[in-house]
């Protein structure tokens, strides 16, 4: 399992409006009471919807706190938490650009972002709890964390990992996570963590870097007339299946933010194409995304498929393989979606985003990257 664009949101310009809503708040530890704080949002408006590009809470509410998780539970926490789990590497790299690395006592097998995260795992600062699927419940448990962060979508953590972990008293909190769609589903996870950890005064500064990054990707294509190229992302060689990533997936939003248009956009989830539709869609360009794979063999499986060569993509070697940190980025729905458009902008359209020096990326492009 891994793991949407929006552009033409961002030309309509933000308004700065107060108002004042209603937040949790306490006076003891026993008597919880309502208490009315100001808010002052920024906010974009279109045709179709409203959308809040950011917050400031100018009085925070105390401790404890009831926030309501992407599962729609209402979970109490009792105090900023001192000893975090992960449960999936979009969390981890959330947790981290949040200033909380400090706090992380165990991570799942996958996390690798920033590379300190490694370092951590291999000298036992912070434990290894295996795989996103496969979760160490007794090793959780034996953290005595104070608050697991897990991934809605990822159904075993929905039905399996979290009630074994709630019956044993460990307190869990669903993100949106890997069932992000756009930037603003990650924009969520992260007010989310920070309204968890007490890390409010953080939160926008994170935010605002993602969307500046994401800002001059649109404004840059704006300024040109461009044909769109048709795209194909293939999660994995096509000796795996032919599986991309459908129209309501953060991929999708990442193609088309960059300037692509998705061959995959009319399914939903992440969809196992056949041969027949690929070449009925004809994609200009094709990005396969691979981990500890010869990125080399992977581009010639394409060249050598008596169906997929006959794309416009293989006939001028406009195949590009992913890997490493690139590939991580683009897959992930996490603070790092920024560099991920911009590393689709530079492969849709290198002549005016410059060519990738990235060694994470190998091309049969004529273009130099």
């Amino acid at each position: 399992g891994v793991g949407i664009g929006y552009s033409a949101y961002l030309l309509s310009p933000p308004k700065e409006i107060r108002v004042t809503t209603t937040q949790y708040a306490t006076v003891t530890e026993t008597k919880p009471v309502y208490s009315t704080v100001t808010q002052s949002l920024m906010i974009y408006s279109t045709a179709t919807e409203t959308r809040i590009l950011s917050y400031t809470l100018t009085t925070r509410p105390e401790w404890p706190r009831v926030l309501t998780d992407a599962l729609g539970r209402r979970v109490e926490i009792p105090r900023p938490p001192e000893r975090i789990v992960s449960t999936i590497p979009s969390i981890t790299e959330d947790l981290v650009a949040l200033g909380l690395l400090n706090k992380i006592v165990g991570v799942d097998s996958y996390s690798n972002y920033p590379p300190v995260i490694n370092d951590l795992k291999k000298n036992g600062s912070v434990a290894d709890i295996g795989g996103p699927w496969t979760l160490d419940i007794e090793k959780i448990i034996n953290l005595k964390p104070d608050i697991v962060f897990m991934c809605r979508g990822v159904k075993p953590q929905e039905t399996q990992f979290a009630p074994k972990l709630e019956e044993r008293g460990v307190r869990t909190f669903f993100l949106v996570c890997d069932a992000a769609k756009d930037q603003y589903d990650v924009y969520t996870d992260l007010r989310l963590i920070a309204q968890v950890t007490g890390r409010e005064n953080y939160v926008d500064s994170v935010i605002e870097s993602i969307q500046i990054t994401i800002n001059n990707v649109t404004a840059t294509l704006a300024k040109y007339n461009l044909t769109r190229p048709k795209v194909l992302l293939l999660l994995g060689p096509p000796s795996w299946g032919l599986w991309s990533a459908g129209g309501d997936t953060f991929i999708n939003w990442v193609i088309s933010t960059a300037g692509g248009v998705n061959i995959a956009s009319r399914y939903s989830g992440w969809p196992q194409l056949d041969k027949e539709y690929i070449l009925s869609q004809n994609p200009d360009i094709i990005i396969i995304t691979v981990h500890g794979l010869d990125p080399k063999n992977v581009a010639d499986e394409v060249l050598k498929d008596p169906v997929l060569k006959e794309t416009k993509a293989a006939k001028s070697n406009k195949i590009f393989v992913v890997s490493g940190e690139v590939g991580d980025a683009l897959l992930r729905p996490g603070p790092r979606v920024g560099f991920a458009i911009e590393v689709v902008a530079k492969i849709l359209y290198p002549n005016i985003f410059g060519p990738l020096t990235s060694k994470d990326i190998y091309s049969l492009s004529t273009y130099s990257y």
